[in-house]
């Protein structure tokens, strides 16, 4: 029996000054209340979509737009520009 990783596409808005710290873990950039929220946020994202991993980046679709209901929305964040995000989560699938 061999294992075999698919991956599935999960695409995300985004704020955009979550860019940095999504990409690069830097969070200087953000002020002690958006560190807190972006820290909540990723906690969630590794337990929900990467079950317990951090779930690999794909694609940052190149245009911003404006969005008041993005994925950071419960966190606290208001509208803001947004990058859509896409995340590659691993699912293992196992064959004979």
């Amino acid at each position: 029996m061999s294992n075999t990783t698919n991956f599935e596409h999960i695409t995300l808005s985004l704020p955009a000054h979550w860019i940095c710290p999504v990409l690069y873990g830097d969070t200087t950039g953000l002020d002690d209340a958006e560190t807190a929220a972006f820290s909540r946020w990723l906690d969630d994202v590794i337990r929900d979509v990467g079950h317990g991993e951090v779930p690999l980046i794909g694609t940052i679709h190149d245009e911003t737009y404006f969005a008041r209901y993005h994925d950071a929305a419960e966190y606290g964040v208001l509208a803001c520009d947004c990058y859509d995000v896409e995340f590659l989560v691993p699912s293992v699938m196992r064959s004979a």
